[in-house]
């Protein structure tokens, strides 16, 4: 049951703070850039500003994501790393 918790609060732990970075990265970058001024591989983007925020949003979200994720998997422990999928340490089992 410890488990689930455990793995529950580390999505926490990542979600959460990505999702306030996200919001203060889109609204600085959409502050200096604006929307239909962004080119996509050369070509514009022929949507609503609504879409492109949507879009700029979940990609900021997303490298959030990945970066509270990394922080996250590289602050283990040495036991959480060598336990195994029995989450008992090899000489235990």
């Amino acid at each position: 049951m410890e488990a689930s918790g455990s793995f529950s609060r580390r999505v926490m732990w990542v979600i959460w703070p990505a999702f306030l970075v996200a919001g203060v990265a889109e609204a600085v970058f959409f502050t200096v850039f604006d929307p239909f001024e962004l080119h996509f591989f050369g070509a514009t983007l022929d949507v609503s500003r609504e879409v492109i925020y949507t879009m700029g949003f979940f990609g900021f979200w997303g490298l959030g994501i990945a970066s509270s994720a990394l922080t996250v998997f590289l602050e283990r422990s040495p036991w959480e790393v060598n336990r195994g999928a029995s989450g008992q340490l090899p000489e235990e089992r």
